[in-house]
């Protein structure tokens, strides 16, 4: 028997909880920042507090990548962009 060739989702790009976890992460800051959310921030948010992937500790990790990309410029983080 041959084990399951899981190939395909070690050549993508990007995590999908990454992705998932640096929208939060956004989410949060625009709600930190005073600005409303619209009802596709709610409907998204609602999604992410329950997909079991994204993490609490995921989503601080993105929420410290952003503010880090808005104080020390993209060439910090360069190979996020």
């Amino acid at each position: 028997m041959k084990p399951p060739d899981f190939s395909h989702e070690l050549n993508r790009l990007m995590d999908p909880y990454w992705r998932k976890a640096r929208i939060a992460a956004r989410l949060l800051i625009k709600r930190e920042l005073g600005k409303p959310w619209s009802p596709r921030d709610r409907r998204l948010a609602e999604r992410f507090v329950e997909d079991a992937g994204v993490t609490n500790r995921l989503v601080q990790q993105a929420m410290n990548s952003e503010h880090a990309r808005k104080k020390y410029g993209g060439g910090i983080l360069g190979w996020f962009n």
